[in-house]
């Protein structure tokens, strides 16, 4: 991943260390890779991203970042913590199904990495290690 999109993100030194983990770093390069498809064929980019495309990963990286699953994070399909924002999932599912194809024919071995996560099954939502303060207790 750029520094460049490190700066753009301006996350915590933890958050950052999270997209540099082994399993996450492929995430982040099979979105930037999907993304890049996507743009070029539908905003007629030739290299980079439209700062839409572009707004979509960086929101994109920094949900990974801040994904509680960290390394056992499953797909995004098979989640069962929904953090996409309603319009940012939507635009995924449409970037997914565009570019899913086609990054099979460009980058065959990244594409059977990202199927073969699909049947993984998801692990149990983690639980917070303490309370929020402004959550009421039950009595």
């Amino acid at each position: 991943m750029l520094e460049y999109e490190l700066k753009k993100l301006n996350l915590s030194e933890k958050r950052e260390q999270q997209l540099k983990l082994p399993y996450i770093a492929k995430d982040v390069e099979t979105i930037r890779i999907m993304t890049e498809i996507y743009c070029h064929a539908h905003h007629n980019t030739k290299e980079g991203l439209c700062p839409e495309c572009e707004e979509f990963y960086l929101y994109s990286l920094k949900r990974l970042a801040c994904c509680p699953f960290g390394e056992k994070k499953p797909v995004c399909a098979k989640c069962n913590i929904h953090c996409y924002g309603k319009g940012y999932k939507e635009r995924a599912k449409e970037i997914m199904a565009f570019s899913g194809p086609k990054l099979l024919l460009k980058h065959p071995i990244l594409s059977m990495r990202h199927i073969l996560a699909l049947f993984r099954e998801p692990p149990e939502k983690p639980t917070a290690a303490k309370p929020h303060p402004l959550a009421k207790e039950k009595n």
